[in-house]
């Protein structure tokens, strides 16, 4: 009998697969830096308002002539006339 390989009588030499990798993963936490830039811009907005002035201004005319009467007043004598003291509306205005 013809003996193959090294395997001592009735044995057959056994086939050696290539080896299957099992993996076992394991997670560890690891911090990584994420930048995010806030830029604050403060806006300024100008808005109209009206504002309202008034300039016065004073002017001095001549007016009419006023031609004295007589009868009343106190250069005449008598007091300032018959309407003098009367309360309410004058019959003039």
């Amino acid at each position: 009998m013809m003996n193959h390989g090294k395997c001592p009588d009735n044995h057959v030499m056994p086939i050696v697969c290539p080896p299957e990798y099992r993996f076992h993963d394991e997670y560890m936490p690891r911090e990584v830096p994420v930048i995010h830039p806030i830029v604050n811009v403060n806006r300024h907005h100008y808005v109209d308002i009206p504002r309202h002035y008034y300039p016065e201004t004073t002017e001095d005319v001549m007016g009419a002539p006023v031609v004295p009467r007589g009868g009343f007043g106190p250069e005449f004598g008598g007091g300032y006339g018959p309407e003098f003291g009367r309360r309410g509306r004058s019959r003039w205005f």
